[in-house]
């Protein structure tokens, strides 16, 4: 006969022993990298291209084509200048309601931001300033894009593969902010840690 009042003396298995440390260690090794993959810096940019229909940001956002990046920048305000690294550029004047939203291009409104898809239909959006010369205190260095999509720093010549997120063979990476494109013609939203 069982007693009711005797406690239950069947050990327990091992894994259920340690199942908080696994977790604990499951927690600390998983998404390290994705944690530190886009920039603590704030960025935000709405852009429907249906209302301009612009050819030069509108190649680099189709998703069919890699190594096509456009940098997106402001030099006058309620218009934004797009530059491609195929020698193609162009100015949308923007509408009323599109100066209405927030524009945070990354560091510098002025230098901006380079948009586009690189192998395996990644979309990328990195700063267009140089992250080596920003980091140690040169402001707003401009980056120029080659067409294989190869970003050279024109103060320290270091260059940035925009394909490979923005890594550089000479070390450090470029600040590459969270971006979507979906519909055709492409909408644009960049947003990332902008409140």
């Amino acid at each position: 006969m069982v007693n009711p009042n005797q406690k239950h003396t069947t050990p327990l298995p091992i894994w259920r022993g340690w199942g908080w440390v696994i977790v604990i260690i499951l927690y600390l090794t998983s998404c390290g990298d994705i944690e530190n993959e886009y920039s603590n810096h704030a960025a935000y940019l709405r852009y429907d291209n249906s209302s301009h229909l612009d050819q030069t940001i509108g190649a680099a956002l189709t998703g069919l084509t890699t190594n096509i990046f456009c940098r997106i920048y402001v030099t006058k305000p309620s218009q934004l200048n797009f530059q491609n690294n195929q020698g193609i550029s162009s100015t949308v004047k923007l509408a009323a309601r599109e100066t209405q939203s927030p524009l945070a291009l990354g560091l510098n409104n002025e230098t901006g931001i380079i948009v586009g898809y690189g192998f395996g239909g990644t979309l990328y959006c990195y700063d267009a300033c140089c992250a080596n010369c920003y980091n140690n205190g040169k402001m707003f260095n401009l980056l120029s894009v080659n067409t294989s999509g190869i970003a050279t720093c024109i103060q320290c010549n270091r260059q940035y593969d925009l394909t490979n997120n923005g890594l550089s063979p000479q070390g450090g990476r470029l600040e590459r902010y969270f971006a979507t494109a979906s519909g055709q013609p492409v909408v644009l939203l960049v947003n990332n840690h902008y409140y």
